[in-house]
């Protein structure tokens, strides 16, 4: 009777087992930023601009996994053709990082 429960334990644990996956092919993903370029009172739309980033990242062959827009938290004066703080913000992979720094982009820092 032992020797049964035993032998149902072991393969109750074997059958778990399988059911666990590990991969060595884990993907780490970084948030970077960038710029939009818009002012205050243009015309300039800062989704347009948002896409238009994205677009040249992809054309650098760099994945695009969400892209937002935010500001960059920064006091800004109220006049009509100063900068509006708007930032582009990007999920990347990690192994693409320095290809998106070489076209301006920076790494998010975690409070922004």
């Amino acid at each position: 009777m032992i020797k049964k429960h035993i032998c149902f334990v072991v393969m109750a644990l074997l059958g778990l087992g399988g059911c666990q996956t590990y991969s060595t092919n884990q993907t780490h993903f970084i948030m970077i930023t960038k710029s939009l370029g818009t002012k205050q009172c243009s015309g300039v739309n800062a989704d347009d601009q948002l896409h238009q980033l994205k677009h040249e990242l992809e054309q650098a062959n760099i994945k695009v996994f969400a892209a937002e827009i935010s500001t960059d938290q920064m006091s800004h004066i109220a006049l009509c053709g100063a900068d509006d703080g708007k930032i582009a913000i990007f999920k990347i992979r990690q192994e693409s990082v320095i290809s998106a720094e070489n076209m301006g982009y920076k790494l998010k820092i975690a409070d922004e």
